[in-house]
């Protein structure tokens, strides 16, 4: 059983492109930020791809399904960039691996996605709610990778000069609603193939969000959610076979 529900993804993807723009500012601080480091590299990429599921400023082929694997030939483009895309993917050690395949030599993956932070305000509250009021919790926020398994999984791919790092974003909301409508906005609600299926009740709403606020008070009268975004950072570098690599050697000596 697969943990993500792909038609969930499509869905919640399509019914957040109508008013995208009203919840769009972390998607385009992550995107920013990510075409930021590529202006630090000064280095021309002529073959770029974009993975995300939204437009991100910067020029090259824009994909937007959540294809697993990609559908692309191998070594076809020299640059990659993978927006707030990956914490859907169902097998993220093989959609890596399937990244590096497209990428072609010399060529620079740059991707960012949620991770293990994210919303820990929302998935504690809304357990400790659902336990108070049903005995049970049901999975209401999904599990994201955890910043120090990123660079294992990066080594693992074949990326070379792997480089992982992270930042915190902080957002103040009104209220619990105006959280999961931002959320929904944002097309970042629960995909998890086992998620409850029936609306969430008023009840358990109430007393979610008094819970929020007593074990992660705010001033104001507000609540805080977190986002953590991980980086991701390699290169593709074919190196030389070790024969390749002996025989010039040779001729150097």
């Amino acid at each position: 059983m697969t943990l993500f529900d792909a038609n969930a993804y499509a869905l919640h993807q399509k019914r957040s492109q109508k008013k995208f723009s009203n919840h769009a500012f972390l998607f385009e601080h992550v995107g920013n930020e990510l075409i930021s480091r590529l202006r630090d590299l000064k280095k021309t990429f002529k073959k770029p791809l974009k993975v995300s599921p939204h437009p991100l400023p910067y020029p090259g082929h824009h994909h937007a399904s959540l294809d697993q694997p990609l559908p692309f030939e191998t070594e076809s483009f020299d640059l990659i960039l993978n927006c707030l895309q990956g914490h859907w993917v169902n097998d993220l050690p093989a959609y890596l691996k399937n990244i590096y395949a497209s990428l072609q030599n010399e060529g620079l993956f740059l991707g960012a996605l949620w991770g293990g932070r994210t919303l820990v305000e929302l998935r504690e509250s809304l357990m400790q709610a659902e336990l108070a009021l049903t005995g049970g919790a049901s999975p209401r926020v999904a599990p994201m990778l955890h910043p120090a398994d990123a660079p294992t999984l990066l080594d693992r791919t074949g990326f070379f000069m792997p480089v992982v790092d992270t930042d915190i974003i902080t957002v103040s909301y009104p209220s619990l609603r105006s959280l999961m409508k931002d959320l929904r906005g944002m097309g970042e609600t629960n995909k998890l193939n086992d998620r409850p299926k029936t609306f969430t009740s008023q009840a358990l709403f109430e007393k979610a969000e008094a819970i929020y606020r007593e074990i992660f008070p705010q001033p104001n009268q507000t609540i805080s959610a977190t986002f953590e975004v991980i980086f991701l950072t390699g290169w593709k570098v074919k190196r030389p076979p070790i024969r390749q690599m002996e025989g010039r050697l040779e001729k150097d000596s």
